[in-house]
């Protein structure tokens, strides 16, 4: 059996997403690009956003990537209400329609990943002690991948998060467009029945930016080869067994480093596979 994946790329777009998309479309490379609606900078990072950078999102429709909604301001959910999250949501929809249709394409579905991948709760992202045998894995999948702290969250939040789960059903975003992401701990626990997109290997690019220089002393990851020997070593995304979620992104100041991620895995023998919805 084959190595397979599905690429996931947060973040778009920059200055640089055209740079990426052609890339991909040169070597057949599929990918999802969850895209923020406009302009959003903090301390550890510039997002240009789809409303200063349309076209290169109209473009990389043209070239066959499929467009998610990567909410308006990149904001994590936990700081925000329930009211304005889908706020947040809504209006980054709307700009995803219409770049749609100024590319002249029909949009094949409504997806969506939370910045951060803070689904409202922070770093608890799924609730831990319910996963039995699965918690081990899946604690590690995003603490080292994110980088965060799995602190259990008050209970506002999680009744926050259910009522996002409920909205984003009845809004009709799709989920788990992933087909063969057969794990156990993906496919018995809430991972396989969100309503948003998670993953099942986070690259950990983003550790690399040369913006967060000043913190990554406290990161687990220093180097691009540590990041090609995390590939090297994940227990399971060498799975023949299984398909798996990538996650990378598309900043500014990383093309050389996503590239090479995704090259140094396609020469562990990993094929990219574009999803079908």
């Amino acid at each position: 059996m084959a190595k397979i994946s599905y690429l996931t790329i947060d973040d778009s777009p920059t200055h640089h997403t055209d740079q990426l998309t052609d890339w991909l479309s040169a070597r057949g490379i599929p990918a999802v690009l969850f895209c923020i609606g406009s302009t959003y900078q903090d301390l550890h990072l510039t997002c240009d956003g789809m409303t200063q950078l349309p076209d290169p999102i109209i473009r990389a429709i043209q070239k066959g990537f499929m467009i998610g909604n990567h909410t308006w301001s990149h904001r994590r959910a936990s700081t925000l209400s329930y009211d304005q999250i889908i706020e947040e949501i809504e209006r980054t929809e709307l700009m995803i329609d219409n770049l749609y249709r100024r590319a002249g394409r029909a949009r094949p579905a409504k997806l969506l990943r939370f910045p951060h991948i803070d689904r409202g709760t922070g770093g608890w992202i799924v609730d831990y002690p319910s996963l039995g045998i699965h918690e081990p894995a899946i604690r590690e999948l995003f603490g080292n991948g994110l980088n965060i702290k799995l602190s259990p969250p008050p209970a506002e939040w999680v009744d926050k998060k259910n009522r996002i789960q409920e909205y984003l059903t009845r809004a009709g975003f799709t989920a788990n467009i992933y087909p063969g992401v057969t794990f156990d701990w993906f496919t018995q626990t809430e991972m396989a029945l969100a309503r948003d997109h998670l993953y099942t290997f986070s690259t950990s690019d983003w550790m690399m930016n040369p913006d967060f220089t000043s913190y990554n002393s406290e990161w687990a990851y220093h180097s691009l080869s540590d990041l090609k020997q995390k590939i090297d070593h994940d227990p399971w995304l060498h799975s023949e067994q299984s398909a798996n979620i990538v996650l990378a992104h598309d900043h500014n100041n990383m093309f050389d480093v996503t590239t090479s991620l995704i090259e140094h895995m396609i020469k562990t023998g990993i094929s990219f596979r574009e999803v079908k919805v």
